[in-house]
C-alpha cells in the first residue's frame, strides 16, 4: 500500500508526505516465502542515502535479501528551482527512513534507517532526472551506504 499526500504551502513551495508498507505470506499449502516475492528497500526511491535494495536482513555473506514485511516513508519539501520560471524543475530539502523485515523477525521501528538530505528533480527533454545527495543519521556497520544517487527515466518519488 503507497500513499502520497501533497500539502500545498506558501509561494508555490510544497510539504510532500509519502510511504509505501507491504506485508506478504504464503498461501494455501505453500510453506517457504518464495524469494522472488521478497521486498526491498534502499535506493532513490525508498531511502535515500543507502544502497538501493540493501536495507534489511542478509544472508551468511553479507548480501541483502529482502523480506516479507516492508516499512518505507518521507517528507519532502518541495521547492520551485530559483530563477526558472517553468515548473520543471525543483529542489528537496528531504527526511526519508525504511527497512525491511524477514518473515522470522518481528517489526520493530527501532531497526528502521534514516536519512535526510538535498535532492534536484528536472523534467529534462530526455526523461524525468533525480539527483539526491542524502546523509545516513542511524546507520550501522553493515549497511551500505551511497551517499550520491542519480535517477533517469523513471517517475518520481
Amino acid at each position: 500500500m503507497s500513499f502520497s499526500w501533497h500539502l500545498p504551502t506558501i509561494s508555490d513551495v510544497v510539504l510532500k508526505f509519502s510511504g509505501d508498507l507491504g506485508y506478504a505470506d504464503v498461501y494455501g499449502d505453500t510453506q517457504i516465502f518464495p524469494f522472488y516475492k521478497n521486498y526491498y528497500a534502499g535506493g532513490s526511491s525508498s531511502v535515500r542515502g543507502y544502497k538501493a535494495r540493501s536495507l534489511g536482513p542478509l544472508d551468511s555473506s553479507g548480501n541483502p535479501i529482502g523480506g516479507s514485511r516492508r516499512v518505507v516513508g518521507g517528507i519532502d519539501l518541495l521547492i520551485p528551482f530559483p530563477g526558472s520560471e517553468k515548473k520543471d524543475k525543483r529542489l528537496s530539502l528531504f527526511v526519508d527512513g525504511g527497512t525491511v523485515f524477514s518473515p522470522s523477525e518481528q517489526v520493530n521501528m527501532g531497526d528502521l534507517r534514516y536519512s535526510y538530505g538535498v535532492g534536484l528533480f528536472w523534467y529534462s527533454p530526455i526523461g524525468p532526472l533525480s539527483i539526491s545527495y542524502a546523509l545516513p543519521i542511524n546507520d550501522k556497520p553493515k549497511d551500505r551506504l551511497e551517499k550520491f544517487q542519480f535517477t533517469i527515466g523513471r517517475g518520481f518519488r
